[in-house]
């Protein structure tokens, strides 16, 4: 395994952490009233399903595995559709602002989609062990 698919696994495992970290935090405020991502009509649990999903797929995409790249990249998607959409439902409901706990969600999440891309380019452009021997 080669070092660039190491980080590759530790950056997606961080930014899952942070995902998970903010639906804890503040989603939402509306003078005194804040809520986090489960309290309301916010869906961060679903943000913590697919976390844990993107956890257990990390492994292989730090191997290199399309179904690992493709697992955590689809998980990340809707870790971030999910955030998205309370956002602006929110502002179209609620008024107020929406909390650091929900940037921090949607930023860690386009990291860990952003790694996943990443891995999907390096496996393209590596050469596969075939091509070595062939060559």
């Amino acid at each position: 395994m080669r070092t660039s698919d190491l980080s590759a696994a530790w950056v997606c495992r961080a930014a899952i952490v942070l995902a998970i970290a903010g639906v804890f935090g503040t989603w939402r405020v509306a003078g005194p009233v804040s809520l986090d991502g489960f309290e309301g009509s916010h869906n961060g649990w679903l943000v913590i399903i697919f976390g844990l999903i993107a956890l257990a797929a990390v492994g292989a995409l730090a191997r290199g595995s399309w179904l690992g790249i493709v697992a955590v990249f689809g998980a990340a998607a809707v870790m971030i559709s999910t955030a998205v959409q309370d956002a602006v439902k929110d502002d179209a409901v609620v008024g107020g602002r929406s909390g650091w706990g929900l940037w921090l969600t949607v930023a860690a999440s386009v990291v860990l989609a952003a790694t996943a891309v990443g891995s999907a380019v390096r496996r393209i452009r590596s050469p596969s062990s075939e091509e070595y021997e062939a060559g």
